[in-house]
């Protein structure tokens, strides 16, 4: 059993993918922290790919939501916290140049179809650099090669997103996202290194001790995010507001 697999949720929701599947699974991949040494027992997500012999339609699309459904009720504490791409192996061999349907879970969103694009390298590079097979042939082998800069493009465009995204009441929660999302982003983009969330805002807040405060508190924000009662974030809306447009400028968005 590899590391990954070591983690209790991790076969749990492989042996429940692969009978729900029944077959047409071509590959499980997990990568993300869990991968690369940043994962955090009670705050990070688990991710993962599965890569299907043709593209989700709806009535896959509900019976992988009930099975996603039935995994929470038996294992709670990992309720919001697994992320899951359902995608075709066409769809992730053309993923460069054409968009494909998946069905996705993730973290605030339940099981659904979507239409993936070029927006989805910034998955797609990841798992492709580091993903370790559960099931199936290596990824490198279902994923073509991404260039770097491709990867990088798809990082700024996100990135520029947030100075638009952020509602007015926007809650502790999606303002640490913002905040950690930005930090990462940044060394990303001008060190051209993958950080966890957590390595890039403790660099961030010494790097650019004005924002220390508001990083310390994003941080607290994201470890706190499973309690029931969630701080009130009002108060420092303009403030994160005012940072993501401050690294904004620092990378060049416009």
């Amino acid at each position: 059993m590899n590391d990954a697999q070591a983690l209790p949720i991790v076969p749990i929701v492989r042996n429940a993918i692969l009978e729900i599947l029944d077959g047409r699974l071509v590959g499980l991949y997990v990568y993300g922290s869990l991968v690369s040494g940043d994962f955090e027992p009670d705050v990070s997500d688990v991710d993962l790919i599965a890569v299907l012999d043709d593209e989700p339609d709806r009535s896959l699309a509900r019976r992988l939501s009930a099975m996603h459904q039935g995994i929470v009720r038996a294992a709670p504490e990992w309720d919001d916290r697994i992320e899951v791409d359902y995608v075709s192996s066409s769809g992730l061999a053309d993923c460069r140049t054409a968009p494909t349907t998946i069905a996705r879970v993730s973290p605030g969103e339940p099981l659904h179809l979507i239409r993936a694009g070029r927006d989805f390298l910034l998955d797609w590079y990841p798992a492709r650099q580091d993903g370790v097979a559960l099931v199936g042939p290596p990824i490198a082998t279902l994923i073509p090669s991404i260039p770097e800069s491709d990867y990088l493009e798809e990082v700024r465009s996100y990135l520029a997103s947030f100075r638009t995204r952020l509602d007015e009441d926007a809650s502790a929660g999606s303002q640490a996202y913002a905040i950690l999302t930005m930090c990462r982003g940044v060394y990303a983009l001008t060190d051209g290194v993958r950080l966890s969330k957590r390595a890039a805002a403790l660099r961030a807040r010494d790097e650019f001790p004005r924002w220390g405060r508001l990083i310390d508190l994003a941080l607290a924000w994201r470890d706190r995010r499973w309690e029931a009662d969630q701080p009130d974030a009002s108060s420092s809306e303009p403030e994160t507001r005012a940072f993501i447009q401050e690294m904004a400028d620092l990378i060049g968005l416009r």
